[in-house]
This record gives structure tokens, C-alpha cells and sequence, in this order.
């Protein structure tokens, strides 16, 4: 009989034995590491048999060791291909991920660019606007700053009261725009150093009306029309255009008449001097819950209590 050493059946039988003897160490699973063992201590089994030549022993050997050894290959086979099953599921898992990625990134690129466009849409309304409220005052010189003066106050109430940032800023663009009719009111109405005629103040009421309706084919204000034409409602209903009264008017309506009437009343007119701070608080007090909102009164009063105290 031919030396195990020259044994052409037996030579790569001993050598993947010492390959992977070397390797169960570290190459494996620590979890399969045990089942290795026990394989390769039948194994070694085996090479001792080899090495005795004892070819008796390798047979029986065999019958015990192929059936370990068959059923570990059919486990090493059913790990690969829940491996490739893995491996192509997180594929398409990734796949599907960067494809979700990629829509959102455009999704994001698009709302930004259409961001940009209505805020630069929004630019050129306002700068169209104020191009309006300038010729506005150009007209009826007198009351040169009213407007702006009217968006300071009505923000600093719409603080105290503790509404949101997107509400101040629709208050803001009604107050900026709330005469904007009067645009559409005669020269000699609007111009009138003596106070105003009956049928002038009937013309002069429409201003509302004209100002709402001048803006109502500009989209970004369409939330404000309401506000400009409800700035002259009273609390009990004997305002215009409409006749309203209480919470059927508009709140942002309601600031917006409140910080009107305090800075006409404080700013000096062809036919009457202007009224001070205090004479103009004082009427709105003497005046709340019937010509305007008490709640709105009180904060404004508020803020201007603590604007006096911090000068």
C-alpha cells in the first residue's frame, strides 16, 4: 500500500484539514465555532487513522463523519443564499431609499424655486404698492406718513396681543394699504381744507369699497381685502360700508381702526389741531365697546403706557 504522504486521496484531504484547523480561530463565527470543532475532531480522527495506516478505522470513520459533514455543507449552502437574499433585499432597500432621496431633493429644489418666485412676486406687488401710497400722500400732503404710521401700531398690538408672525405681517400690508381707495376720491373732496360736506363724507366713505376692489386682482393680498374694506365698521354696527358690528368685523379690521383714528386724531388737519397723546387715549376710552373693540382698545392703550414708560 502506497504512504499516506504519496496518497493522492488523502494529500488535499490533509491540507484543507490544516487550512482550516488554522483559520476556525478567527475566520468564523463565533457561534459556529463549537460545530467546527466537533467537525474537525473527527477529522483529526481520521488523519491518526491515515497516519496508522489503519484503513479499517477510516472506513468506519467515514460513515460517521460524511453524513456531520454533508449536513454542515447543506448549512454553509442555505447560509449563502439567505446571504444573497439579504444582500439583494438591502440593495433594493437602498435603491428605493435614494430614489426617495432624489424625489425629496427635487421636491425641496422645486418649493424652494417656487419660495423665491412669490417672494420676489411679492417684492414687485409691494414695491408697486408703495409706488401708490407714495402718490397717495403726493395728493393729499397733509396726511404725509399716515399710512406707515398706521402699520406701526397695529403690529406693535398684534405683539401684545400674542398673534403669529404671518398674521402680523398680513396686519402690516392692510394697514400700509388701508386708504389706498381714497385714490379713487375727487380732488375736491380729498383736498378740502374745511371740513368735509355731507355729500362729501358720502363720497369719502367709499373709499373702502374703491380700495378693496382696486387690490382684488393681486392674489398675494386677497387674505387683506376684508381688512381694508371693514377698517371703518364700528363695535355697534353704525360704521361702513356694510353696517357690521362686534366679531362679525374683522379683527385684523379692528386694530387697524383703533391705531387709524389715534393717529388722525393725533395729527393736525386744515380744519381742526391735532388732539396729544392723552386727549386721543382719553377718547378712545371714553368711546370703547361702542365705536371700537374694548379687548384691542386696552391692549393698545397698554402698549403706549409702556412706550411712554421706557422714554
Amino acid at each position: 500500500q502506497l504512504q499516506v504522504a504519496d496518497n493522492i486521496a488523502a494529500r488535499p484531504f490533509l491540507l484543507s484539514l490544516h487550512k482550516l484547523t488554522a483559520q476556525v480561530e478567527t475566520a468564523w463565527p463565533r457561534q459556529r465555532k463549537q460545530a467546527l470543532q466537533n467537525i474537525l475532531s473527527e477529522a483529526e480522527q481520521l488523519s491518526e487513522s491515515l497516519g496508522r495506516e489503519d484503513f479499517a478505522a477510516v472506513d468506519a470513520g467515514l460513515d460517521r463523519f460524511i453524513p456531520t459533514l454533508t449536513m454542515h455543507t447543506q448549512q454553509h449552502r442555505d447560509e449563502l443564499v439567505n446571504a444573497k437574499r439579504s444582500i439583494r433585499s438591502l440593495t433594493l432597500g437602498v435603491g428605493a431609499l435614494s430614489l426617495v432621496l432624489i424625489s425629496l431633493g427635487y421636491m425641496a429644489t422645486m418649493r424652494e424655486r417656487c419660495v423665491g418666485e412669490l417672494q420676489s412676486r411679492e417684492q414687485r406687488t409691494t414695491a408697486a404698492l408703495t409706488s401708490l401710497i407714495t402718490a397717495l400722500e403726493a395728493r393729499e400732503p397733509y396726511t404725509k406718513g399716515h399710512s406707515v404710521r398706521v402699520s406701526q401700531y397695529p403690529q406693535k398690538i398684534a405683539e401684545r396681543m400674542g398673534l403669529g408672525e404671518k398674521t402680523q405681517h398680513r396686519l402690516h400690508m392692510a394697514a400700509l394699504l388701508h386708504d389706498i381707495g381714497k385714490i379713487g376720491v375727487p380732488d375736491c373732496v380729498l383736498l378740502k381744507e374745511d371740513r368735509p360736506t355731507d355729500s362729501g363724507h358720502v363720497v369719502m366713505k367709499r373709499h373702502p369699497e374703491i380700495g378693496a376692489h382696486m387690490l382684488s386682482n393681486v392674489e398675494s393680498l386677497a387674505d387683506v381685502l376684508p381688512v381694508i374694506r371693514h377698517h371703518h365698521e364700528r363695535h355697534d354696527g353704525k360704521g361702513y360700508p356694510d353696517g357690521l358690528a362686534g366679531e362679525p368685523i374683522p379683527m385684523l379690521a379692528r386694530i387697524i381702526s383703533v391705531a387709524d383714528t389715534y393717529d388722525a386724531m393725533t395729527t393736525t388737519r386744515p380744519y381742526r389741531k391735532a388732539l396729544t397723546s392723552d386727549e386721543a387715549c382719553a377718547e378712545l376710552k371714553s368711546l370703547c365697546d361702542q365705536q371700537w373693540d374694548g379687548g384691542i382698545v386696552q391692549a393698545f392703550l397698554k402698549m403706549r403706557d409702556r412706550k411712554s414708560n421706557l422714554s
